[in-house]
């Protein structure tokens, strides 16, 4: 039997990560992922059991982490603002970013295979899903400072744009710094801007 080597599977997951990212998961050669590897389909088979196992192995911690995100915010304990300070863009923004510290560590290239390169995967529906739970964020924060807010399409046109700006700074700034910096800017952005529809 052979032994499993940590740096033969990593080597698995690097060159796949690539190969989906340019070609989407139904494009995508196993064989391709495997040479570049430096190993055999047959070894390859030591590791995962198909290409969609690979797939799977590269994104699950990226799906649950942004899933737990979305869901648990409400769950974190949040500082005491008092009314003054709800607007105080400097104060939301530092809040924010403290958040995000864990979370942007842990989230790479690999979210854009969830939203971009999935289909013909359990994560196919990944992008829809989190729009929808998106849109029902937004229109859930809207309402809570203006009940009678009826326009619930516009849940769906701020997700679509977030989600489309999230992924576009994983796709384009590949340091966490940056990426942090960025994000926390796009949710202080919407935060602001959703306000305003509650008026």
């Amino acid at each position: 039997m052979q032994i499993k080597k940590e740096e033969v599977r990593e080597a698995i997951l690097t060159t796949a990560e690539k190969e989906f990212l340019e070609k989407g998961f139904n494009n995508a050669s196993l064989r391709k992922i495997v040479k570049n590897a430096g190993t055999t389909i047959g070894n390859f088979y030591n590791y995962y059991e198909s290409k969609e196992a690979l797939f799977v192995a590269l994104v699950e911690k990226e799906y649950n982490g942004f899933i737990h995100l979305i869901n648990g915010h409400h769950a974190i304990k949040k500082p005491e603002i008092n009314e003054a300070d709800k607007n105080d863009i400097g104060l939301i923004r530092t809040i924010i970013n403290h958040y995000l510290e864990d979370f942007v560590k842990v989230l790479s290239d690999r979210f854009i295979l969830l939203i971009e390169c999935s289909e013909g995967t359990p994560y196919e529906d990944t992008k829809q899903l989190i729009i929808r739970l998106l849109e029902e964020h937004f229109i859930e924060h809207i309402q809570e400072h203006n009940a009678n807010y009826s326009n619930k399409e516009m849940g769906e046109i701020l997700a679509k744009q977030f989600l489309e700006g999230f992924t576009d700074i994983l796709r384009k700034y590949k340091k966490t710094e940056i990426r942090q910096k960025l994000i926390t800017e796009l949710i202080v952005f919407y935060s602001f801007g959703v306000m305003a529809l509650t008026q």
